[in-house]
């Protein structure tokens, strides 16, 4: 018995010798609709990884607010207790430990967890010709779910501490997703050399929690040579810096240096899409061999 269903038409594919990097054009159009076509896996795949996470947690969700919660704590006490010698900030210091903390975070979990979730995905790559930029959809949605969870406690925290909300409060998403956006091209030039060695995930965790102490999140940024080359090299601190006082003041204390390094996240997540594109397929067949 025949189907009246009409088929669909097969998708046409043209191989060649040539090396799409000699193409640009052709290498970002065919990424742009990858990109398009794995939205609904990509959506799935989130959903599996959030029921996975917390299908046998008693907290659920409050887990992704421990970390950034207890640092910010212990800093606190830490400062109140005149243990540490911390320079006055330009906002209430448990503000200001409170939003650098929780940026930090959301920043960590941007670059840890493409490596995660590609690694995750390895067995469906290698066996199914899928979009292999789902994945990366799915961290980015997974990373940017989190972000909300992690923040709404903070507004709280700030409404209760008597910080004044301004309409400047709205821009505050913007700011976060170029920090999301920056961890996550940092990640993507991780994801090749992350699934063929353990090690690059160990060395990113251990990597990041060293790059905490050298980054003003706990203390204001140091002006004292050579301390404060640590500041100027540092091009994460113009994203996180102007979340922080726009969240917490309305106001970004250096604008310029935040659009200039969104500019240059923008271009960096673009070249770290064509890395992935260009690595993952040399990857998959090595590990899949």
């Amino acid at each position: 018995m025949k189907s009246d269903l009409p088929t669909p038409p097969l998708e046409e594919r043209r191989f060649s010798a040539q090396s799409r990097i000699r193409q640009p054009r052709g290498l970002l159009r065919s990424l742009w609709g990858d990109v398009r076509r794995s939205r609904e896996l990509a959506w799935q795949l989130f959903i599996r990884e959030i029921r996975q996470r917390y299908r046998q947690s008693i907290l659920g969700f409050a887990w992704v607010l421990v970390p950034s919660l207890t640092t910010a704590a212990v800093f606190i006490l830490l400062n109140a207790k005149n243990i540490l010698n911390i320079e006055p900030t330009t906002i209430p210091y448990p503000i200001y430990v409170l939003l650098g903390t929780l940026l930090w975070q959301i920043f960590s979990e941007s670059v840890l967890t493409p490596l995660k979730t590609f690694h995750a995905c390895v067995p469906i790559l290698t066996k199914i010709n899928m979009p292999r930029e789902a994945p990366i959809l799915a961290s980015l949605a997974q990373t940017t779910f989190f972000a909300s969870v992690q923040l709404l406690p903070a507004l709280g925290v700030m409404i209760w501490s008597g910080v004044v909300l301004t309409p400047a409060l709205l821009l505050a998403p913007l700011t976060i997703l170029m920090i999301i956006l920056f961890g996550t091209a940092i990640g993507l030039f991780l994801v090749p050399l992350g699934a063929l060695f353990h090690d690059v995930n160990e060395g990113s965790s251990y990597a990041l929690k060293l790059a905490f102490f050298l980054t003003p999140i706990v203390y204001p940024p140091p002006q004292e040579w050579p301390w404060s080359l640590l500041v100027t090299l540092n091009p994460l601190l113009p994203l996180l810096q102007g979340a922080r006082d726009l969240m917490a003041t309305g106001s970004m204390h250096d604008p310029a240096g935040f659009w200039i390094a969104s500019g240059g996240t923008v271009v960096l997540l673009l070249v770290a899409l064509l890395f992935y594109r260009l690595a993952a397929p040399i990857v998959l067949e090595r590990m899949g061999a």
